[in-house]
């Protein structure tokens, strides 16, 4: 029971930012945005573990009643006894999260693998090196944009295209496009060993993430065999998930369940898949910086 509490706990964080724990506070994933430190020193982005006694989000108990299915006391004495296992010597061990001490958080390596895949580091920043690049990269498009107008004047297409005095009909435009087939589904790092590795009928496109949306992620993996596997075991065992697709991360490959432009409605389908489908437990939410 502990270590399911604990996940709930890890999954909550991600999914929403922020949870509840009576006696001891509310835990909040906390967004910190870029900060320059120096003229050539940048602080990426990352999210850190915080505790406040304030009583913010929803409590954990809540959670508890709404998953396990059973009534507000039962979740409330699940909840005591999980604390009563989880505080020893005035230590708060949740397992794979953090440890509490004294109102101090130290953050599991797990978890701030999951909240900050690029890690905490910062970019190197050299304005001279930058403007040089975008002197160079402007010298070569007014170069190729000069020798692709002499070809198309020396060819008389140039001459051709403003000599045309009609326009085709707009559904013409339209007849030579067809319709893209949709993308199969997708699944976790956790469950290669359960993978069903029939071969897929099409070989899914890897798609670049957006920045600003948000992914309903079900796993990362390093071989493209292993994602297209996940890819597969969705497809077959959960086929109502319609969304599903690989996408690239930054050399790897991230399967996802969903791609929207909100985090909150992300979350939401992430919670209502995760109440559907036990195999939806680890699934989490990432936003593309």
């Amino acid at each position: 029971m502990k270590q399911q509490i604990d996940n709930l706990i890890a999954n909550i964080l991600l999914d929403e930012g922020e949870v509840y724990l009576p006696e001891v506070g509310t835990l909040i994933l906390r967004r910190r945005t870029a900060k320059l430190l120096s003229k050539k020193e940048l602080q990426r982005p990352y999210r850190e573990l915080q505790l406040t006694k304030e009583q913010r989000g929803e409590s954990i108990t809540a959670y508890i009643s709404h998953i396990a299915s059973v009534s507000a006391e039962r979740a409330s004495d699940i909840y005591a006894e999980w604390l009563a296992q989880s505080l020893r010597n005035g230590i708060l061990t949740i397992n794979g999260l953090c440890t509490i001490e004294g109102g101090k958080i130290t953050t599991d390596k797990t978890f701030e693998n999951m909240a900050n895949p690029k890690g905490r580091g910062t970019t190197k920043i050299n304005p001279l090196t930058n403007y040089f690049i975008y002197i160079v990269a402007g010298l070569c498009m007014g170069i190729a944009l000069g020798i692709a107008g002499y070809v198309l004047y020396a060819n008389g297409t140039l001459g051709n295209l403003f000599a045309k005095k009609s326009i085709a009909p707009a559904s013409s435009a339209f007849e030579a496009v067809e319709e893209q087939p949709a993308q199969p589904a997708q699944q976790p790092a956790e469950q290669v060993a359960d993978i069903v590795t029939e071969p897929i009928a099409e070989k899914p496109a890897i798609a670049p993430m957006q920045k600003g949306s948000s992914y309903a992620v079900w796993g990362v993996y390093n071989e493209l065999k292993n994602a297209e596997n996940a890819l597969n075991w969705l497809a077959t065992r959960i086929p109502e998930i319609e969304s599903a697709n690989i996408y690239e991360y930054d050399g790897r490959y991230m399967v996802a369940l969903c791609e929207v432009a909100s985090r909150s409605e992300c979350g939401r389908k992430v919670s209502a898949w995760k109440a559907q489908h036990k195999s939806c437990k680890s699934v989490w939410v990432y936003t593309r910086e």
